[in-house]
């Protein structure tokens, strides 16, 4: 959802003073980060130790993952920092789709099994500079827009003392996470997301990396800042916001926490049935922007062997189990608001077509899977929808 206007007062307000404001220095525990281990999370899945992992995209939209990385900070159960980003205003729909995320965390909890992290990932709409989240109440009503619990994450697996580990997660297939872009150019409204660390123990032994540059490197690590709003749930309901931190700043300990995210193409949204069926398993993913005159392109990225795949296009949207005996569902409405004169054949799951000079303001696609000559009979499966904006 769009901020409130009260919110947009507040972040001018801010701006105005912000000289007047110094972030209070945080007492942590910084500590040395030897090398890590990359992890793959799977939402329902659980996790798995990888050399190259997925995470979808196919565009980077946040990355603040530049420098050099040396230190992380230990947190207790009940403690949430937020940090910020922002997306710069393109496109026409104002928003951006989170589809796939990096981030790092170190653990100094025993843990011989690898399983003794639980980590809740929040997202939010807006956070202000020394005003917290806007639309927080209290711990039970904390306005995020999106939250995932990752259970049974590894904590020092290694029996040494530490363990440091990279996490790729894939949010494609219903967990994407939409947030709003900055409401005018440069006006850098701010996005938050956090990460939970939390352990049976409470040890307060688990925590985030930190980057130790920002705004320098990468170009799409807009809109973050040298400090974080700190959130303690041990405190009275609606007291749990304890203010504005940072670690003091230096080159090794700013207050951004290493963190990436993948998306789709600007103004270009997944969507799903509200009653998915075991047959609705196609991933559709479109290559690049969708717009008139230039050349577009669509793939499906679990191609299985034997199979063959279409492409279907609409101005209008519909939700029908029609398929493989109710287990796949019609996402558009291909029969009274056609765009395509026929499905497109995907030869090997891919799609492409330079586009006309004028579009509709909304084109819907999905992808059907079938096994020999393309007939409803056929069909063993169908994709996600996409919707694309001009």
């Amino acid at each position: 959802m769009f901020r409130s206007i009260v919110a947009s007062a507040a972040v001018v307000a801010l701006a105005a003073s912000a000289s007047a404001q110094t972030p209070q220095q945080i007492a942590g525990n910084l500590e040395k980060v030897t090398n890590s281990t990359t992890i793959q999370y799977t939402m329902g899945e659980g996790y798995q130790v990888v050399n190259t992992a997925q995470r979808s995209g196919p565009e980077t939209i946040f990355n603040n993952r530049d420098g050099n990385i040396y230190y992380y900070t230990t947190r207790a159960n009940t403690d949430e920092f937020v940090d910020e980003g922002s997306f710069h205003m393109a496109g026409v729909n104002g928003t951006e789709q989170i589809n796939g995320m990096v981030f790092d965390y170190c653990s100094t909890v025993s843990d011989a099994v690898g399983d003794a992290i639980d980590i809740e990932l929040r997202m939010y709409d807006e956070v202000v500079g020394f005003t917290g989240i806007t639309g927080w109440v209290d711990a039970n009503t904390r306005n995020e827009k999106c939250g995932y619990l990752l259970a049974g994450m590894p904590g020092d697996t290694a029996m040494t003392g530490v363990s440091c580990w990279l996490v790729t997660l894939d949010l494609n297939a219903g967990f994407e996470c939409t947030l709003p872009q900055e409401q005018s150019a440069g006006g850098m409204e701010n996005f938050g997301h956090s990460s939970v660390f939390m352990d049976a123990a409470n040890s307060a032994g688990t925590g985030p990396l930190l980057d130790s540059l920002w705004g320098t490197q990468l170009g799409n690590d807009y809109g973050v800042q040298d400090y974080f709003e700190y959130y303690d749930m041990s405190q009275a309901l609606g007291a749990e916001y304890l203010g504005t931190y940072w670690y003091g700043g230096g080159m090794k300990a700013q207050a951004n926490f290493l963190t990436s995210y993948d998306g789709n193409p600007t103004d270009t949204e997944a969507y799903y049935s509200a009653a998915p069926g075991t047959a609705d398993t196609v991933d559709l993913q479109a290559d690049v922007e969708v717009r008139a005159g230039q050349a577009a392109g669509w793939t499906i990225t679990n191609v299985n062997a034997g199979s063959n795949y279409a492409l279907i296009a609409s101005t209008a949207k519909i939700d029908v189990a029609r398929l493989v005996g109710g287990n796949a569902h019609i996402l558009l409405n291909w029969i009274s608001a056609p765009l395509l004169p026929a499905p497109f054949v995907m030869a090997g799951g891919t799609y492409a077509q330079n586009l006309p000079g004028a579009l509709p303001p909304s084109i819907n696609v999905q992808a059907a899977e079938y096994v020999g000559a393309l007939t409803p009979a056929n069909i063993v499966g169908m994709s996600n929808g996409l919707t694309h904006s001009n």
